[in-house]
């Protein structure tokens, strides 16, 4: 990647019919020191060790009470520890297979009354092939509250010549005999919840890697009930598609972003070919119904980001990495490059229907947009660089760097209410960025 000049340039392109203004963000070079408006910067104003046995900091997710966290740690245990010292208040076992080097029971998200948090099991912890399904812990002491069926897929081309859909015990049977991992397995891949918690957004995906990334799904789940509501498999848009391939993908779908936008009701979601659709009730049940793959509608696109980069021939084929929604719900980011290191980041009037900006801001991996002001941006990698951005003023407010400043790009989420960011320092080290002054909302 073009790490030796870092530059984050940031174009806003005015919506107004009688004008247009540009606003340009600092330059911030990758080595050296950073440049920001030391008048309105942020600052880690605080830093705690948590007591967690000394194990590493996997996820990490506040409490909607702002004062407690839930965090997961790479030996399989999940602990809610206080933020105002770190203390442990809970610590309890998430058994797990190890599957590769940095692994650990994942926190996908807390409920909008704190009273659970979503996570996942596995079916047999010793067999490695075994599947991992979504569950609902209680926030009060880690217990498992509810347990969802594991999911199998349903994947079915007759072009790509595929077949994943379970096949009886007799294949089973024949493949296990055979030393052959099972082909029809789904694992959780993430998970929140939507509409004010009465139902769940989950995305699932193949449980082999490799050339299996195209086997991904959507599935809502009513809360309370466990009951699947609807599903949706992930398909290429025709007119991008090439039927040759599985779901219609040239390129492997690594990652699977998508949003809930609770003011229409629907859900945005991107793709491998630089699509970014979006689904409502009536296209995830059409899809669910339909057998085959090449078949299934994939919802209407609503932006396809552009590179820039004088190195790629196909313009339009950024693959989606990270997606975020303002509160306010006019506004989509989306990161979008290619693996050849060329990585942009895009902003979206859902409204108007019209791309405000793009910038040549190298990396970004993650994207998180609590309020419409307020742009969180980490990177790709963990060499890489966070940022937290005020997009009215066009200033960079704090930027990371490789020595007091250090933050994790991959480990940060922000506070449920107020003007705060939880992040991973070196080692087990969470600090607390605010801005200067008195805690103020988002």
């Amino acid at each position: 990647m073009r790490y030796t000049n870092l530059v984050l340039t940031f174009v806003f392109i005015s919506l107004a019919t009688n004008a247009q203004s540009v606003v340009k963000f600092p330059f911030i070079s990758n080595q050296g020191a950073n440049v920001m408006n030391s008048g309105s910067s942020w600052q880690i104003q605080s830093r705690i060790t948590p007591s967690i046995d000394g194990q590493t900091i996997y996820n990490i997710r506040y409490h909607v009470d702002g004062k407690s966290a839930i965090i997961g740690t790479t030996d399989f245990y999940l602990y809610r520890i206080s933020l105002l010292d770190g203390s442990m208040i809970w610590k309890t076992e998430a058994k797990m297979m190890y599957q590769k080097e940095f692994d650990g029971p994942k926190i996908f998200d807390v409920s909008p009354d704190g009273k659970s948090f979503l996570s996942f099991g596995q079916t047999d912890p010793n067999l490695q092939t075994s599947e991992r399904y979504l569950l609902i812990r209680s926030t009060e002491n880690g217990g498992i509250t509810k347990v969802f069926k594991p999911e199998f897929s349903l994947f079915h081309s007759i072009t790509a010549d595929i077949d994943y859909r379970y096949p009886g015990d007799e294949v089973r049977l024949s493949r296990e005999e055979s030393g052959l991992a099972p082909n029809w397995i789904l694992t959780i891949d993430s998970a929140k919840f939507i509409d004010q918690g009465k139902r769940i957004l989950a995305s699932y995906k193949h449980n082999m890697d490799g050339p299996h990334f195209y086997d991904r799904r959507l599935i809502v789940y009513d809360t309370n009930t466990g009951r699947k509501l609807n599903d949706f498999q992930l398909t290429a848009d025709p007119n991008s598609a090439d039927w040759s391939q599985p779901a219609g993908f040239e390129i492997a779908h690594y990652q699977f972003p998508y949003q809930y936008l609770e003011k229409r009701n629907t859900i945005l979601y991107g793709n491998a070919h630089g699509r970014i659709h979006e689904l409502n009730d009536t296209t995830m049940n059409q899809n669910s119904k339909i057998s085959l793959v090449e078949e299934k509608p994939a919802g209407p696109i609503i932006y396809i980001p552009q590179s820039d980069s004088e190195d790629i021939q196909v313009k339009d084929r950024q693959t989606i990495r990270s997606i975020a929604i303002t509160p306010d719900g006019n506004t989509l980011y989306c990161s979008g490059g290619v693996e050849s290191g060329y990585i942009q980041l895009y902003a979206f009037n859902l409204t108007t229907k019209k791309e405000i900006f793009r910038s040549s801001l190298f990396d970004v991996g993650e994207i998180l947009a609590p309020s419409s002001q307020i742009l969180v941006l980490g990177s790709f990698t963990p060499s890489g660089k966070f940022y937290i951005v005020d997009t009215k003023k066009g200033e960079i407010l704090f930027a990371s760097d490789d020595d007091e400043n250090y933050i994790h790009p991959n480990l940060f989420i922000t506070h449920p209410k107020q003007k705060e960011i939880l992040a991973l320092s070196t080692g087990n080290q969470i600090v607390f960025l605010r801005p200067q002054g008195g805690t103020t909302p988002w």
